[in-house]
């Protein structure tokens, strides 16, 4: 198939193969040598990954899916960006004997220029599905594949990635091709989803029967009605969509886009006519607003919160939390389970919640006290059960908690008390994230983010036996450990953060807040926002003084220490670690059971003192793991 002046011969080539060859041959590549392996550098993926997370978490979950709807051996399944660079691959074990499997693996680059012909290189250039069989490979070493491949458009149109199917050319499937497509469209309209989750989006279809399938068409909003984007099959459904710019929602539906907010507003209209007269059954997400709702009973009461929210935002300008919030969010780069370790109070549920936010999954927050599952229940409501599977269940079943949060965070708070029948329970569904219904045959693969949380000390509750090791080292991944509300710097910000939300608004003075500063808050955010919704009913036009603030404090003497300032409290505290230290001859952990604070809380305070101490000069490079917790200096 090669002329002996260089060339490409179009007498047994597609065209489209033809002009790949003919690149190669211009670059020259050899067709009978080894193919350059370029790979990227650990630091470089992690900053591809971090740029290209939800496009990545949406790949994985088809990927995976695509894996296991190709029947047969020797396929490997690979996710690249528009630059050809692997971000996830699957293969079968046997792959390796029709190609080198470490040429698959995230970090290596698939372009034509380093692999010559191939399916994944041909679609970065022509943007459109490819398929590469057998001696069509420009390398002699590929000629034993069949790849297919195709692409991957933001809501933009604007080339994000490529999905590829590889397999030995002995076992071709010719459905291949359909089901990456397939793939594809679902990762592009879910990506479609997640990018403009903040605008009005559509998903609409003339038969609602295909609501909720790869034939729906979306479309998205601005909030003045402006059409923004749409997908393939919306411009299928209005071809105008992707020509005309600027189009506005009422030169496309009969309904006023004003009186469609209305409507959705009382949950009304499921169905929109065109200005043709064709009929579409619709979907509407709506971004996120916020709707005023009552702090107490009954409603007509003047107290109220702005926002219909549970917690308040969080903050993080004291460094201990900010660290421990970097560390949980670049977590997520990895996929890679997070435990949360904190006293009672101390935000646990708050630090979940954001990470689930800044996560960009779709899906729901599930939380779970696992100290409250009932032992002989726990299956049923974390995996669910079919209709009739036992004694009292409900015709038609029931979702388990666990599948409510594919596709979203699955958050066990209080896993430290979970008993250990239910941590073996756990334990066998972290080994293949699959989940089965009680009663039922099948098991399906579920996506969550796990985030665990404990205010106990888990490596004592391992060596104490009451908390499986095995189990232990699958949710501690990643641990962050929050500080005490006592020993943040920033306690005004998160009073601020709390009463913002209060009406009328609660006015605090300085000498209030200094109040605040002197209180040891054992209960810590959860606490002080009861304290500050109790001092709220007590205002008077929304201001309160310190006399108030300091006679509410007195009703509980054990976390309030009066007549001394905020400086004073600190040096005492100082003072008596410092003598502790000594007396246990720097015993960090018997320092801290003595005080009944944490490790880190004396770490905190002995910090200058430590430094400079030469018996333990590498004092900053243990501290600085996050781990550091764990260890027995």
């Amino acid at each position: 198939m090669l002329e002996r002046k260089g060339k490409a011969t179009s007498e047994f080539l597609d065209p489209e193969i033809h002009a790949s060859w003919n690149r190669c041959l211009t670059l020259g590549l050899d067709p009978m040598g080894k193919p350059e392996r370029l790979t990227k550098s650990l630091t470089e993926m992690e900053e591809i990954k971090a740029k290209n997370q939800a496009l990545t978490r949406l790949a994985h979950v088809e990927l995976e899916n695509l894996y296991m709807q190709i029947s047969g051996s020797n396929f490997a399944i690979l996710f690249a960006n528009q630059d050809g660079i692997i971000l996830d691959s699957v293969c079968d074990k046997s792959f390796g004997t029709v190609a080198d499997t470490r040429r698959l693996v995230p970090g290596n680059l698939w372009g034509e220029t380093t692999n010559g012909t191939n399916a994944l290189g041909s679609v970065l250039i022509s943007q459109r599905p490819s398929t590469v069989h057998a001696g069509e490979h420009f390398f002699q070493s590929y000629s034993e594949l069949t790849c297919v491949a195709a692409p991957v458009f933001d809501p933009g149109g604007t080339l994000v990635g490529v999905m590829d199917a590889s397999s030995d050319c002995r076992h071709r499937q010719h459905h291949t091709h359909a089901l990456i497509r397939m793939s594809c469209i679902t990762i592009e309209n879910g990506l479609f989803k997640k990018t403009l989750s903040d605008k009005i989006v559509l998903e609409m279809h003339n038969r609602p029967e295909f609501l909720g399938t790869l034939q729906v068409g979306l479309m998205a909003f601005e909030e003045d009605g402006t059409l923004l984007a749409s997908n393939q099959m919306a411009r299928y459904f209005f071809p105008n969509a992707q020509r005309k710019k600027g189009w506005h929602f009422d030169e496309i539906f009969k309904i006023r886009f004003n009186e469609f907010l209305a409507l959705r507003k009382k949950n009304y209209h499921t169905q929109l006519q065109d200005t043709h007269g064709s009929s579409f059954a619709i979907i509407a997400s709506m971004p996120t607003t916020s709707a005023p709702s009552t702090v107490f009973m009954p409603p007509q009461t003047r107290f109220h919160r702005k926002r219909d929210e549970e917690f308040p935002r969080m903050v993080i300008s004291d460094q201990a939390m900010k660290s421990a919030t970097n560390d949980a969010e670049n977590a997520l780069c990895f996929n890679a389970p997070i435990h949360i370790h904190g006293e009672t109070g101390s935000g646990k549920e708050v630090l979940a919640r954001h990470i689930h936010e800044v996560s960009g999954v779709r899906g729901k927050f599930i939380a779970i006290n696992c100290a409250n599952i009932s032992e002989t229940l726990a299956e049923s409501e974390l995996f669910g059960y079919r209709s009739g599977a036992f004694t009292g269940a409900e015709s038609g079943g029931s979702t388990g908690l666990i599948l409510q949060a594919d596709g979203g965070t699955l958050f066990l708070d209080e896993i430290g008390d979970m008993p250990l029948s239910l941590q073996a329970t756990l334990l066998r569904f972290l080994d293949n994230w699959q989940v089965r219904p009680v009663g039922g045959t099948t098991e399906k693969r579920v996506d969550i983010n796990l985030i665990t949380a404990t205010n106990r000390d888990l490596a004592k509750a391992v060596s104490d036996k009451i908390f499986r090791q095995d189990l232990w080292y699958r949710i501690n991944a990643v641990e962050v450990c929050l500080p005490p509300l006592r020993e943040r710097s920033d306690l005004q910000e998160i009073v601020e953060a709390i009463i913002e939300n209060f009406v009328p608004p609660l006015q605090l003075s300085d000498s209030v807040i200094e109040v605040l500063h002197r209180a040891e808050w054992p209960g810590n955010i959860r606490q002080l926002k009861n304290f500050l919704v109790r001092l709220h009913i007590k205002a008077s036009n929304g201001q309160v003084s310190a006399e108030q603030a300091r006679a509410l404090l007195g009703e509980n003497k054990k976390f309030v220490r009066e007549g001394m300032s905020s400086s004073q409290l600190r040096e005492q505290k100082r003072d008596i670690v410092v003598q502790a230290h000594a007396q246990l001859n720097g015993n960090i952990s018997a320092v801290a059971k003595q005080l009944g604070i944490s490790r880190n809380t004396v770490y905190k305070i002995l910090d200058p003192i430590m430094l400079e101490n030469d018996t333990i000069k590498n004092y900053d490079r243990i501290r600085q793991n996050p781990r550091c917790n764990g260890h027995q200096f």
